[in-house]
């Protein structure tokens, strides 16, 4: 069987016929990398698989409770899968490997128990395949690294943005999106997820992946942005750990390093918030981001911040300075309510706040010591 002239549709298409039935190729993560056309009889699986270019997590966990994912790790030949659901008909599958390192399937959707002839054939394919998948990734990584130069240098500002958008045909008004994550690493996919949402909605945009941000500049303004991007992020898997920052809407691509900026903080922010699920921009995490400026000043800085002396003299005499400022600043400064969430007298409250000045030179009158202590204690959150 020759088919080392053909990209992976044309391979899938070929072997489909040769086993008569449908046919389609997976990477080592379920991702659908090709698939068979025609007339054939398909199943939910398939067309679920096909649609959303992913094997749906239904059947995903239903191949993993079957150990069928441990078994293409671990074997060469051909398997037979019978899960005997109405949904999914028996597949025939085998591990598609390089230098023996797994990088994808072939499944076969079969009407009934495979024949040797079906078996030799898919052996014979997986070298096809193999080689293909090999060629289509270094295809797809050429791109995806000239993807993210242009991008990295439109987020970059100036002459080279302005350069890279015109390469990129992006015109307008534009606004940098930041797409991370609170835990774990970002998920695989995401930046295709991501373009293939706005290609459909036909928005004019690039995205790609900088270390562990994936930056997105729409040519449109902040509040479509927002929209969008909460839009995408109810249909994201694993949304529940991302964060999404809006920076502001720029007029050009020369000052679109202004909008990357604002994207950078508010991640920032939201990250260390752990504000997963997330989409913000500027206003609504200004406290956050000015707080995280000012932190690693405040770290140096010890005991000779309100909040270290305070600390300092609760530690060494067993007083509760720390909690009464905290709730004297949560409560605006009103006495009566403050002492009500410490459960403490108004008078007890007041003297703490006494001893606060005299022993620690905290003065909770004095408006900057207010400002600084609130910072600290929104950092400590």
């Amino acid at each position: 069987m020759d088919l080392r002239d053909d990209d992976l549709f044309s391979v899938a298409g070929s072997l489909a016929e040769l086993l008569g039935a449908p046919v389609t190729i997976e990477d080592e993560n379920s991702t659908v990398l090709a698939y068979s056309g025609g007339e054939q009889a398909v199943d939910e699986a398939r067309i679920g698989t096909i649609l959303g270019r992913q094997v749906p997590s239904r059947f995903r966990q239903l191949l993993s409770d079957a150990g069928v994912f441990d078994r293409l790790h671990r074997e060469s030949d051909p398997i037979y899968v019978d899960l005997e659901d109405p949904a999914i008909t028996p597949r025939l599958v085998i591990a598609v490997r390089e230098n023996d390192h797994p990088v994808g399937s072939i499944w076969v959707a079969l009407a009934g128990t495979p024949t040797p002839t079906q078996q030799s054939i898919l052996r014979s394919a997986v070298s096809v395949v193999a080689e293909r998948i090999a060629s289509e990734r270094d295809r797809v990584d050429s791109t995806r690294r000239r993807q993210s130069q242009r991008v990295q240098a439109l987020i970059g500002g100036g002459e080279p943005a302005f350069r890279a958008a015109d390469d990129l045909r992006l015109a307008g008004p534009l606004t940098v999106v930041a797409v991370g994550t609170v835990a774990g690493p970002l998920p695989a996919g995401l930046v295709a997820s991501l373009s293939l949402y706005l290609d459909t909605l036909a928005v004019d945009a690039v995205a790609a992946q900088l270390s562990e941000t994936i930056y997105l500049v729409i040519a449109t303004d902040e509040t479509n942005a927002r929209r969008l991007s909460a839009d995408f992020l109810t249909r994201a898997r694993g949304r529940e750990f991302l964060a999404v920052a809006v920076g502001r809407t720029v007029k050009s691509a020369s000052e679109s390093h202004l909008s990357r900026s604002d994207a950078d903080h508010v991640l920032g922010a939201l990250r260390h918030g752990r504000s997963g699920g997330t989409v913000a921009g500027m206003r609504d995490t200004l406290a956050s981001v000015l707080a995280l400026h000012v932190a690693d000043i405040i770290d140096g800085l010890g005991d000779s911040t309100p909040l270290g002396s305070l600390e300092r003299h609760d530690s060494q005499h067993g007083s509760d300075l720390v909690a009464t400022a905290k709730a004297f600043l949560e409560h605006g400064g009103d006495v009566a309510n403050s002492s009500a969430a410490l459960h403490v007298h108004p008078n007890t409250l007041r003297n703490r706040l006494r001893r606060g000045k005299e022993m620690c030179g905290v003065d909770l009158t004095d408006a900057d010591t207010r400002l600084i202590l609130m910072l600290q204690f929104k950092l400590a959150r």
